[in-house]
């Protein structure tokens, strides 16, 4: 039989049901073992309790009789004992022995004698007991219903000269289990009425802690660990309980952990993923960008070897290996700096300062290059003091890169232009304009990477190898300043936003 439960049930109907099938089926189990086996079933234990009877009755008396009187009282035992009549049978079918000296009762007398003379009938049966010494059983009818009937061969005087026969009613058992069978239906409809109770009660019991740490699982599948068991039993659930609320602490507790440490092995990973690509970078670089001073001072310097040069010349082609030289060392200078801003290695030291007095002092150093462009430098502070938080030395390269830039892209007889002015809500505004000078808009963004430069001609009077808005950029965002570059009608405007410090 398959029993089947719908899917959508929840967990408590269904060992409501189960329960109740498995009790209502045990139920009807055994109202039909009542019903269909029970009669068999004692027929059979029965005829096996006599036969056992009959051959130990036999074993014991046969050749061992020393008076009849001996006998009789063995034959009313066996009837008390095992509740069935017995008698012992000549050959011809004359009676020899019964229990006690006389029967009273001539309805059992009766039917051991048509027992006997049946056997006596039956040669095959006659044989078997005679000649194979078995002893057989068979079931036949009488007045008052069905008998279970015995016989085997027994020696009174000479061998196997008798008959004994033993017969039991079974009328009795078959009365008594129809009357069982009709109570079983008041003792069924009880039962049945218990087993929904029971089932309920069962159901309950099992299925609300589980609902409960069920629950609990499926909130720890979702990775919310908040959820405990609250059940307090000290059977199986309870230890269950115990040790779902047990492992949800140790997964949150293991889960910080690792996602704690994922995450710093996610940032070390890129990190160091960013510093190869970066000294990748930082080889190429410096291999493209020293190429051509190397191969000038290799040239010049084979010429003043060879003594193609002379004199005037000879001071000339040496100030040019000095320059290269010098160029070459703010290169290497200007790049290690950019690969320690980009790896994380340099750590600014802040300190409040003012910056109208770097910006001063930036002036004064840029002045004397600015005078020999025919270039009008000029400072315009709006304020006397602007405090900010940041790097002095930092802060004074950026200002640097920043002039030195506008320098080499402004046409000579124009202007530069430093401001600085403190905004209402608390901000240092410092603007850096060359005029006449013009940026497209499609090249801001791209100024500020390594090694780019706006002029594709490769020109090298500039003396500009791309890196000065680049270590701009790094220094900038290592502050958290905001920072902007574009053309303006006037000419290209660079502006750096920075938060306004109070000073008492």
């Amino acid at each position: 039989m398959k029993f089947s439960l719908s899917k959508k049930l929840s967990l408590s109907k269904k060992i409501f049901f189960i329960t109740f099938f498995i009790l209502v089926t045990l139920l009807i189990l055994i109202l039909v073992a009542q019903t269909f086996i029970f009669e068999s079933f004692y027929e059979k234990k029965k005829t096996d309790s006599l036969i056992t009877a009959i051959n130990k009755f036999k074993y014991e008396y046969t050749g061992h009789l020393s008076n009849n009187m001996q006998l009789y009282s063995a034959l009313k035992n066996f009837e008390d004992v095992n509740g069935a009549k017995i008698a012992i049978f000549s050959l011809n079918g004359e009676l020899k022995f019964i229990p006690g000296e006389s029967y009273t009762d001539e309805h059992d007398l009766t039917i051991l004698k048509s027992f006997c003379s049946d056997i006596l009938k039956n040669k095959s049966v006659l044989y078997n007991i005679l000649s194979q010494n078995k002893t057989v059983s068979t079931h036949f009818s009488g007045i008052e219903g069905q008998n279970i009937g015995i016989a085997s061969a027994i020696s009174t005087n000479s061998n196997n000269d008798s008959i004994i026969l033993c017969v039991s009613s079974i009328q009795p058992i078959l009365e008594a289990s129809n009357i069982i069978s009709e109570f079983y239906i008041y003792i069924f409809i009880g039962a049945i009425i218990l087993s929904i109770l029971l089932s309920y009660c069962y159901s309950r019991q099992i299925s609300r802690p589980l609902i409960q740490i069920n629950n609990v699982a499926k909130k720890m599948s979702e990775m919310d660990f908040s959820e405990r068991c609250n059940i307090k039993k000290e059977d199986e659930i309870g230890n269950l309980a115990k040790t779902f609320n047990f492992l949800s602490e140790k997964l949150e507790s293991t889960l910080s952990e690792l996602k704690e440490k994922n995450l710093k092995l996610e940032k070390d990973i890129e990190k160091e993923r960013q510093l190869e690509v970066m000294r990748k970078d930082f080889i190429a670089s410096v291999s493209h960008e020293l190429k051509t001073p190397i191969g000038i001072i290799e040239g010049y310097a084979e010429g003043i070897k060879d003594g193609v040069v002379k004199g005037e010349d000879r001071d000339e082609y040496l100030q040019i290996i000095i320059d290269e030289s010098q160029k070459m060392g703010k290169l290497v200078s200007n790049m290690l700096q950019l690969s320690k801003l980009e790896s994380g290695a340099v750590t600014p030291q802040f300190e409040i300062f003012n910056i109208n007095r770097l910006a001063k002092k930036i002036i004064n150093t840029f002045s004397l290059e600015c005078l020999e462009k025919n270039l009008s430098l000029e400072f315009i502070p709006k304020n006397e003091y602007s405090y900010i938080k940041g790097d002095v030395l930092q802060l004074n390269q950026v200002l640097t890169n920043l002039m030195s830039n506008a320098i080499k892209y402004t046409p000579e007889n124009s202007e530069i232009k430093l401001s600085i002015e403190s905004t209402d809500d608390n901000f240092v505004i410092i603007k850096l304009l060359n005029t006449n000078a013009f940026i497209p808009e499609n090249e801001y963004d791209n100024l500020f990477n390594k090694f780019y430069r706006l002029d594709k001609s490769g020109n090298r009077e500039k003396n500009s190898a791309g890196l000065g808005l680049a270590i701009v950029k790094n220094i900038l965002d290592l502050h958290k300043f905001d920072y902007d570059l574009r053309s303006v009608e006037e000419g290209v405007l660079f502006t750096i936003k920075a938060p306004l410090e109070q000073v008492d």
